[in-house]
């Protein structure tokens, strides 16, 4: 696919630009982008009839996750904050069997290790999830859950594929393999350890079957985007069509688009500085991870202000706002998302829908796109 647009000469790549902002006309309709490119991090308006965000998920607020840390959810909170719908905010898979070696992101050992019949251990060697043979064969949610008590409980989790994989890890599972083998541990021999981190955002820009959004000329495709084929857990293989089906779809309707006036001054606020980010992803794990409940939430709520107070509303601490917001509304365990303090699921399945005002709009350095 990356061969594919190089080669078409109606498309131009900007691999040193990032989203700050979208441009609104006077109607409230997208006509446009704020990026910031290259070293200099300078501003750049980029005008369309339409835009399409595919801007990823929202692992980058986590700190332990297994996508790039990059990913902030910042699409989501920019798009909240030109006035889009956003839906189910709060629903946030986190894998099982992400590998416990320190890297940022973490690497992720394969739940067809545990189909093959990996055992899920902790460090005294007893089974998490029961002795049964498909015991950790349960929904990821379930299994998270118990790798994540096991680890708070000081008794450590392993993945186990000595018996099962043994010596055809090298060819059955090469990239877990080498992902093992780069941080010394061979898994022939030894246990791997394992921590659930985020994986997928369920939730996201609420968007049609054709990528539309609540907002005139704004479309969203792919893990940014909640289109309603996932609900409140993840079935793997629908994250691909959420990319590749509607991405197609989006991309054709975006093309048919037309009008918009000019471009309304913008706010484009600056990014968290390291440290404030880092103690954001790892509040965000702590509280609004495989565990919740209303004095870990209210207390990131707490946080988000004080950052906020701090260096400006930006778009990590809105994303991490609205995902945290919803699941201390949220007062039920559905999916993804688990309160310990309610830990039974309502009997009517409601959605999560937030629509933000748009804040107060202050000019921004803009310069005519190349």
């Amino acid at each position: 696919m990356g061969a594919a647009v190089r080669a078409e000469r109606r498309i131009t790549v900007w691999e040193d630009a990032r989203l700050k902002a979208l441009l609104l006309d006077a109607d409230g309709r997208v006509v446009g982008a704020v990026a910031a490119r290259g070293p200099g991090v300078r501003l750049v308006e980029i005008t369309a009839t339409a835009v399409v965000l595919a801007t990823g998920g929202a692992g980058g607020l986590f700190g332990a996750t297994t996508t790039p840390a990059a990913l902030k959810g910042e699409g989501l909170a920019l798009a909240a904050r030109a006035g889009a719908e956003i839906l189910d905010p709060e629903f946030v898979q986190f894998h099982p069997t992400a590998i416990d070696v320190g890297l940022d992101p973490a690497p992720l050992a394969t739940e067809a290790l545990r189909g093959e019949g990996a055992r899920l251990i902790d460090g005294e060697g007893r089974f998490l999830l029961g002795e049964a043979p498909d015991a950790d064969l349960k929904a990821r949610d379930v299994v998270a859950r118990a790798v994540h008590a096991a680890r708070m409980e000081g008794r450590g989790a392993y993945l186990d594929a000595r018996a099962a994989i043994g010596e055809a890890f090298p060819h059955e599972f090469p990239a877990v393999f080498a992902a093992c083998m780069r941080s010394g541990l061979d898994p022939r021999i030894s246990p791997i350890p394992v921590m659930a981190a985020c994986h997928y955002h369920m939730g996201g820009i609420a968007a049609d079957a054709d990528g539309r959004t609540t907002v005139a000329g704004l479309y969203a495709v792919g893990e940014c985007a909640a289109t309603g084929v996932h609900g409140a857990n993840r079935l793997a293989s629908n994250s691909l069509l959420e990319a590749a089906t509607f991405g197609r779809r989006a991309g054709r309707a975006a093309a048919l688009e037309t009008g918009g006036g000019r471009p309304s001054p913008v706010e484009v606020t600056p990014d968290l500085p390291e440290a404030a980010m880092s103690e954001l992803r790892t509040a965000m794990t702590a509280h609004a991870g495989v565990v919740r409940n209303e004095a870990g939430l209210s207390g990131l709520i707490a946080l988000i202000d004080r950052l906020e107070a701090q260096y400006g509303s930006a778009a990590a601490l809105e994303a991490a706002r609205l995902v945290v917001q919803a699941a201390l509304d949220r007062r039920e365990s559905r999916g993804g998302h688990y309160r310990s303090d309610y830990p039974q699921t309502a009997a009517v399945a409601d959605h999560t829908r937030v629509r933000n005002v748009r804040p107060a709009m202050r000019p921004a350095v803009l310069e005519p796109a190349a």
